[in-house]
């Protein structure tokens, strides 16, 4: 098992685009950087929802991975080139550098050992990795999912997909049109085909939209999953379901209302508990009817109705 040697390098933000400069010229060219001003903006800016809690800092943590160790002559060497900004009129305040040993582990793997066979309802979910589902009871009525989410969201442990996989085995699916708009794994669209709809998913992340497919050949059932958003799916569906951020809802569901057929439901999960009320405000105004509301942990869940 191979070890890296990770530095890390905490400089003041003023020195940080110099700083990247110099490691560039020293060869280190791929970097990460820890930044609490990143996390404040993307809440500034709407990026998402949830956010770690960050204490504000004038400085900046970049770190740099190497295989090959670098000595402590040569960190030495780095740690200076970057003091010596201060002769560019620049304030880099104390320059720290410190390491620390990291062994290398098939993290894109290693997370399948905490991830078993599930029931929600009669729907399992199946890793494709277990041969079987001895940890379960399969009854007659069950419907087996065998996944491999891979870097796609969707393992139906979430609580946002949890909900979404109960709120299906509420609905009489056969032969309803369902679109799944941002299918990521595929789960849900996998579970709705299974409950006898006619299925098409969509997703705006290729690595989603090539591992949607594979678990859907893995489960045996046929549905189209296109790389895009919802207007690359065709004709009008019944039920349209979207396992994603509150503002990606919230900017989709004018277009979800229009698009549906009357009396039409709309799955709406992922939502965290404080987007709540905004969620639920344009729905109303738009003309869409609360049918269901679950709530988990600081996630919200829906069954929209039009009118």
């Amino acid at each position: 098992m191979d070890t890296w040697q990770e530095v890390k390098i905490s400089i003041n933000r003023e020195a940080a685009e110099a700083a990247y400069a110099v490691l560039d010229q020293l060869g280190i060219s791929n970097v990460v950087v820890e930044d609490a001003s990143l996390v404040d903006l993307a809440r500034e800016q709407g990026w998402g929802d949830y956010f770690p809690e960050t204490v504000s800092s004038e400085q900046v943590v970049i770190v740099c991975y190497f295989p090959e160790h670098r000595s402590s002559d040569e960190l030495e060497v780095i740690r200076k080139r970057l003091q010596d900004l201060e002769a560019f009129e620049l304030n880099p305040g104390q320059v720290e550098v410190s390491v620390r040993y990291v062994h290398e582990r098939d993290w894109a793997n290693a997370w399948k050992a905490y991830y078993h066979t599930e029931r929600n309802g009669r729907v399992v979910i199946q890793p494709s990795w277990e041969q079987d589902c001895s940890d379960v009871e399969i009854k007659p009525d069950d419907i087996v999912v065998r996944l491999d989410p891979g870097m796609a969201f969707g393992t139906g442990t979430h609580p946002s997909t949890g909900m979404c996989i109960a709120f299906l085995q509420e609905l009489d699916l056969k032969d309803e049109t369902v679109w799944d708009v941002g299918t990521g794994s595929g789960i849900l669209s996998i579970i709705a085909a299974k409950l006898g709809a006619e299925v098409q998913a969509v997703d705006i992340d290729p690595v989603a939209v090539k591992t949607a497919q594979d678990n859907r050949d893995l489960n045996q059932v046929q549905f189209p999953v296109f790389q895009g958003s919802i207007e690359h799916l065709t004709g009008r569906p019944t039920v349209v379901m979207a396992n994603i951020i509150a503002d990606v809802i919230i900017q989709l569901l004018p277009e979800i209302y229009r698009l549906l057929e009357d009396g039409g439901k709309f799955i709406a999960a992922g939502v965290i508990q404080e987007r709540a009320g905004d969620v639920e405000a344009l729905a109303s105004e738009l003309g869409f009817e609360v049918a269901a509301r679950e709530h988990q942990q600081e996630w919200v869940g829906y069954i929209f109705q039009k009118e």
